[in-house]
């Protein structure tokens, strides 16, 4: 066993039970309090209660991808990066945007616990196992971050149709899914290999958000006297659209040799 494959599986190991224990673990000390908790925002307690069990699934789920795919790299199998990766995607968000809510709720952001050591391993599994570029890891670090506000732009507006109803969030709060499926094809992407349709992609989903996100942060601004968190999304849209827009930037990305 090459050393690639001995710290891919170690590093696999640890964010599987990172995933598995660490949400289980989260889950029963904070759902019950994050339920019963008054929030200053509009729509939180429905987060609290239907969302924060839908992303403790997607980070369970994360986990069990992490186990299989160091069963991939302790026995060299070529899929098991590809499976690490897809991993990854799926842990930040889990450990990332329940915080968001909880914060609203005057509750301590308790699974950035898990979100910061899942960053640290973000850029273990990619520079030290995957020999993934500093540029590849950096967009796709952005790339990923866009994707998560697109999911943040989505649940937050169906949280507000149930609470207000307001026609902006029922016309708007699809697309976001959409943007957000776009950005979390092209982040997976970037890592393994950038190609033309990726760039394509991601120019579509920066668009979608962009038409859809802009409106809803001026509208929610309004509304709150203040900077609205939907206004996340559009703008690192738009950084991203500028940077795939660039005369010569993706060419280099997709020069980039294919990840193992």
């Amino acid at each position: 066993m090459n050393r690639k494959d001995l710290w891919g599986g170690l590093l696999a190991t640890v964010a599987a039970l990172m995933g598995i224990i660490g949400h289980t673990v989260l889950f029963f000390q904070w759902y019950r309090i994050g339920m019963g908790a008054e929030s200053a925002e509009p729509g939180c307690e429905i987060l609290l209660k239907y969302i924060h069990p839908l992303l403790a699934d997607v980070g369970l789920l994360g986990g069990v991808l992490f186990a299989v795919s160091a069963y991939g790299f302790f026995t060299r199998k070529n899929w098991a990066f590809f499976l690490s990766v897809v991993a990854i995607v799926l842990a930040l968000l889990a450990s990332w945007f329940i915080n968001v809510p909880y914060m609203a709720a005057s509750l301590p952001p308790v699974y950035f616990t898990l979100f910061w050591p899942y960053v640290v391993l973000y850029f273990l599994l990619l520079r030290a196992v995957g020999k993934v570029s500093w540029r590849q890891t950096l967009l796709a670090l952005l790339t990923g971050v866009a994707y998560i506000f697109c999911w943040m732009n989505g649940v937050s507006s169906t949280s507000r149709i149930i609470t207000h109803g307001a026609d902006i969030f029922v016309l708007v709060q699809r697309l976001h899914w959409v943007a957000m499926l776009g950005w979390a094809v092209v982040t997976v992407g970037i890592i393994m290999k950038p190609k033309e349709w990726m760039r394509v992609v991601g120019l579509a989903a920066g668009v979608t958000e962009l038409v859809v996100g802009i409106p809803l942060a001026f509208v929610t601004a309004q509304q709150l006297g203040r900077f609205s968190l939907f206004a996340l999304a559009p703008i690192s849209c738009l950084i991203l659209l500028a940077l795939f827009l660039w005369p010569g930037f993706w060419g280099k990305l997709a020069d980039a040799p294919a990840q193992a």
